[in-house]
């Protein structure tokens, strides 16, 4: 992010009640940003800052919003309260996510839980965020990805997986769809808004280890690769594993999908296209 200095920066960390978004959250404290921390309840935001607090980050530099992704409503509540409260959010890290349940579980927005929850949701905050985030030429979205959606697919017709249904699959679908939002945000932000989505690795999560063997690294070594692409010099629109640029499955780079996502994604959550 260029050009403005950390202690002046404005940034809202999605899902930052735990795990990933609480350790990015911490490590924008400790350079005197002012971190929006995103939280399900209430009760889990205050909890969170406490421990930011005891951790040496300074209370007046903390906010606290609240939202359940499953819950469009409680999204948008949420991007107008942000919006009214900031003049500006110059870095918004979508990192919110579920993998989803082995059984298909649909929200009360009628969409299954996964695409609404890793996509649906932080296209619909970003969208609505979009004057905040442009308030600043340059501003960023980081938005944490995962290398399994090189083996996903956007089933155009069926994106709730109301066909058929894997857990696996819901997730590498809504990480491409991020993906391809990551593009289109490049696209349509030009200069003002940059964009890049990142696989921070695998990591010492409560997720992770609720579908993988893998024990996973610190969870800092993957808060310090979305923050690197919150402040070096990126590809716009890129995609990266770590630190480094990575090839995306290729649906990323084929502009109709992009802009058919797009325009898909907005009748979903009810915006213009």
């Amino acid at each position: 992010m260029s050009k403005n200095s950390a202690s002046s920066r404005t940034a809202l960390v999605t899902g930052a009640d735990g795990g990933l978004g609480l350790e990015i959250a911490r490590q924008l404290a400790t350079q005197h940003a002012h971190v929006i921390l995103h939280a399900r309840t209430a009760v889990l935001g205050e909890q969170a800052v406490r421990t930011l607090v005891a951790g040496g980050a300074q209370a007046g530099r903390l906010s606290v919003v609240v939202a359940d992704f499953a819950d469009l409503g409680q999204v948008g509540a949420m991007a107008r309260r942000v919006a009214a409260d900031n003049r500006k959010v110059d870095l918004l890290v979508n990192n919110a996510a579920v993998f989803g349940a082995q059984t298909r579980t649909l929200t009360g927005d009628e969409h299954e839980v996964t695409f609404q929850v890793n996509y649906l949701a932080p296209y619909l905050l970003t969208r609505l965020l979009w004057p905040t985030l442009t308030a600043v030429p340059g501003s960023r979205v980081v938005n944490v990805s995962s290398a399994l959606h090189r083996g996903g697919r956007l089933h155009w017709g069926d994106v709730d997986s109301a066909k058929r249904y894997s857990a696996v699959a819901a997730y590498a679908q809504s990480k491409l769809a991020l993906n391809l939002f990551t593009k289109a945000v490049a696209v349509r932000g030009g200069a003002d808004l940059i964009a890049a989505s990142v696989h921070p690795g695998i990591l010492a999560t409560g997720m992770v280890r609720n579908y993988s063997r893998e024990l996973g690294r610190p969870v800092s070594e993957g808060a310090t690769a979305v923050l690197h692409l919150a402040g070096a010099s990126v590809e716009d629109g890129g995609y990266y594993e770590g630190m480094a640029a990575s090839t995306p499955n290729l649906l990323m780079n084929d502009p109709s999908s992009v802009d058919r996502l797009w325009k898909l994604s907005a009748r979903l959550v009810g915006l213009a296209a």
